[in-house]
């Protein structure tokens, strides 16, 4: 999929990603990097507002999962089956979000484990960047299901 369709996409089906501005950087089968701009997504001590960053990281391993399976020809239901954020140190500046699977597994290996599984579990981790550190992390498993 080409970054210009995955940001329709995202901000078409996930509103919350056109209002926190969220930005395809680069977009591969196997990893991705995005971008939002801290204005939208501050609290009111000028930081990276928690909520915002969790959401922006959920909606970028989102995307990354979406493009995987789009590369493989597979459809299904995808999901967050649990995420957990851990916050490293307060955000100060733009946000830069990137992450890859750690292992790709085939498009055949997919599609079979998929037909045979009648699902899909995919680890991510997805980094939290700002101002060239890292800020924090979320652990996430993404789910499809057939």
């Amino acid at each position: 999929m080409k970054i210009e369709e995955m940001d329709r996409l995202l901000q078409a089906h996930i509103p919350l990603c056109a209002f926190m501005k969220l930005q395809i950087v680069s977009l591969g089968p196997a990893s991705i990097n995005t971008f939002a701009p801290l204005e939208p997504n501050r609290n009111m001590h000028g930081t990276g507002f928690a909520g915002a960053l969790y959401s922006l990281a959920v909606a970028t391993g989102w995307a990354l999962v979406h493009n995987r399976l789009d590369v493989a020809g597979l459809t299904g239901q995808l999901v967050v089956k649990e995420a957990t954020i851990h916050y490293k140190r307060p955000v100060t500046g733009d946000i830069e979000l990137e992450a890859s699977f750690g292992s790709d597994a085939s498009d055949d290996d997919l599609r079979c484990s998929l037909s045979e599984n009648g699902r899909l579990n995919f680890p991510l981790m997805i980094s939290i960047n700002s101002n060239g550190k890292k800020c924090g992390y979320l652990k996430a498993n993404y789910v499809v299901i057939a």
